[in-house]
């Protein structure tokens, strides 16, 4: 497994062990990686948004500059679907917030050649604030969690397969009085989206064809897990949590592996 610390910078390939035996840490490097996908070679595609993808090579452990270019553009969330299209988000050079330049979802093959372009939306509105993180279904349609604000406030957008967008999930058209700070998104083996949201101790459990939530994971509650960050699958089907820390306390973030049944999640 592939861990990155954006605030110090440090990327790290683990392997977990059973039961209480400590984590066995593989490789130790020194970049920042704000979003991270393996490619089907097991080279890893890293955005450090910079104007292109960076590739860590499994064969000689080196990161180096892509051929994924969108200068000047500057990388954000970067995805590799089932069908082996990469997609990345980018926007303008420059403060994320307010909006100044072009918010896009990019969709490449492996070759880098780009297939789709989102941008617009039918009544010529940008559909993105900042596309911070992407996943994909087994059907291959894709879903961004959009950044709407350095507060974090976000939404989750599902896109259909022209240019168009099929539904935006937001917590608060169900709760109005709790805001929806999405960090990780997910898509599940049943085509569910789960998202983490850490400031409220939740996941979230998607429903992709009418994009409406199906049931609420109290972490906190129902599991003991604080501050859900960040979301990941193995091919067992088993859930890892990453979790983030209080700025008041000392306490080392928490990776969690969790096994769920029920609520038609996998």
């Amino acid at each position: 497994m592939w861990i990155n610390n954006t605030v110090t910078n440090k990327l790290r390939k683990i392997q977990l062990k059973k039961g209480s035996e400590p984590v066995q840490i593989l490789k130790k490097l020194k970049a920042f990686a704000f979003s991270m996908a393996l490619l089907p070679t097991g080279d890893l595609l890293i955005s450090s948004k910079t104007d292109a993808l960076q590739i860590l090579s499994k064969a000689t452990g080196e990161i180096k500059r892509s051929i994924f270019s969108f200068a000047p553009l500057l990388t954000l969330a970067v995805h590799v679907t089932k069908a082996n299209q990469i997609i990345v988000g980018v926007r303008e050079n420059g403060e994320p917030f307010p909006v100044n330049g072009p918010r896009q979802v990019i969709v490449l093959d492996m070759n880098g050649r780009k297939e789709k372009v989102y941008h617009l939306d039918n009544n010529g509105q940008s559909i993105f604030t900042a596309a911070a993180r992407i996943t994909s279904d087994n059907d291959n349609n894709c879903y961004v969690l959009d950044r709407l604000n350095a507060d974090y406030d976000g939404r989750i957008v599902a896109l259909n397969k022209t240019n168009g967008i099929r539904w935006v999930y937001s917590d608060q058209h169900i709760n109005k009085q709790r805001t929806f700070t999405p960090k990780d998104l997910m898509a599940t083996k049943s085509d569910n989206i789960i998202v983490a949201d850490s400031t409220h101790h939740i996941i979230h459990i998607i429903d992709t064809y009418y994009g409406q939530c199906v049931y609420y994971l109290y972490t906190k509650d129902q599991l003991g897990i604080q501050l859900p960050f960040s979301l990941d699958f193995d091919n067992t089907g088993t859930l890892y949590i990453g979790c983030g820390t209080y700025k008041s306390g000392s306490d080392e973030a928490k990776l969690y592996t969790v096994q769920v049944s029920g609520f038609g999640i996998w």
